[in-house]
């Protein structure tokens, strides 16, 4: 017998390697969701930073926010710019409100639209011929207002504007 070799050791396997990874999306996929995340962050910070626009007054609010300046004018105001800027703040509350074209008419004119009219009651009304003639009195006839005057009228206005009754009509 003849002396056997022993058995050649089979070579190395170098071929063969450990799983390779595959991205399991597709790469146009990966891109498009990363510019729609983009964008959607782009409008996130752009609705975050944005100012809010200014806040809308209402006309009472507008209308308050008016004699509330003109008080704190108080005696330093001219009688006859505080009788045209008062009178149109009131006038201009009323047609914002009411719908009532209280700023192009005249005071007599006014007075007779509202005198039909079935939203004041007649407590707002007498408040409003009193401001509208002392007012008058200012613009047109020129006449000089006391401090006492004009708290009288920012008073009268402010109870027409806030919708309530006369200082002496709850007596």
């Amino acid at each position: 017998m003849m002396p056997t070799q022993p058995a050649a050791t089979p070579a190395p396997i170098n071929d063969i390697v450990g799983p390779v990874w595959i991205f399991p999306y597709p790469v146009w996929g990966v891109i498009g969701a990363g510019v729609l995340l983009l964008v959607l962050l782009g409008v996130a910070v752009w609705f975050l930073r944005r100012k809010p626009g200014p806040r809308i007054l209402t006309a009472k609010q507008r209308a308050l926010n008016a004699i509330a300046a003109f008080r704190a004018k108080g005696a330093e105001a001219d009688a006859y710019e505080f009788g045209v800027k008062v009178s149109d703040a009131l006038r201009t509350y009323i047609r914002d409100q009411y719908g009532v074209d209280a700023v192009t008419r005249t005071s007599v004119e006014f007075l007779d639209v509202i005198r039909t009219n079935a939203v004041f009651s007649a407590n707002e009304k007498a408040a409003i011929s009193e401001f509208l003639e002392s007012v008058d009195l200012l613009k047109f006839a020129r006449q000089t207002a006391g401090v006492e005057q004009i708290t009288e009228l920012l008073d009268i206005a402010e109870r027409v504007v806030n919708g309530q009754e006369a200082a002496g009509a709850s007596k």
